[in-house]
């Protein structure tokens, strides 16, 4: 089927498979240029649907992440412009959370933190203490993680603290809107017991 002048054609048999032919199979190389690409494949509806939470905070959007598996693992999507026109990464990180341990609470004046939870088990919770917000003093707690996959938007002012609620180090990862700036970081801090905020970890 390919351009070769001896018995190296291995698809001498079938004559869509040349060099002038369209990759269409995820199982043969119909081009004959030595690669196999991919077929194209349907996303499931329920990557990056919206799950909002009850009374959820303005200003903050939770989608669901979906893992896609095959017999070598499983793959997830943390974050795309096919989605979403703000998907591009300026800055990405990944955070170790030791057992048990609680960062809280923090708040960005301009950016917006994007959170992504796959693995183990955390505590997120947010409290919207700007005064001109229509949710002002609402509190969203839930859990996160491997039985509930979700990337967290959470806007400027919007308080946050985080728990890794299991025995054993759990990593999330943050794709936020603006690059960490050392010089000028957007990160202001409350302390874990803030008579402002209606919460405090165990």
């Amino acid at each position: 089927a390919g351009r070769v002048t001896d018995n190296t054609d291995r698809h001498a048999a079938d004559a869509a498979l040349n060099p002038s032919a369209t990759e269409v199979r995820a199982t043969y190389d119909n081009d004959c240029d030595g690669f196999v690409d991919d077929a194209a494949w349907t996303p499931s509806p329920a990557e990056f649907a919206d799950a909002p939470l009850p009374d959820q905070i303005a200003g903050v959007r939770v989608q669901r992440l979906t893992g896609h598996r095959d017999p070598r693992g499983e793959l997830t999507v943390l974050l795309t412009s096919l989605h979403d026109v703000q998907g591009v990464a300026p800055h990405v990180y990944v955070v170790v959370a030791e057992p048990r341990s609680t960062r809280a609470w923090v708040y960005h004046n301009f950016q917006c933190d994007r959170l992504a939870y796959i693995e183990r088990s955390f505590r997120l919770v947010l409290s919207d203490l700007r005064p001109e917000s229509s949710t002002h003093g609402r509190l969203n707690v839930f859990d996160v993680g491997a039985e509930n996959r979700v990337l967290v938007m959470i806007s400027p002012y919007v308080v946050h603290g985080i728990k890794n609620l299991g025995s054993r180090p759990a990593s999330f990862v943050n794709v936020p809107t603006r690059a960490h700036d050392p010089a000028r970081p957007d990160k202001s801090r409350l302390s874990h017991d803030h008579p402002r905020i209606p919460y405090a970890f165990d």
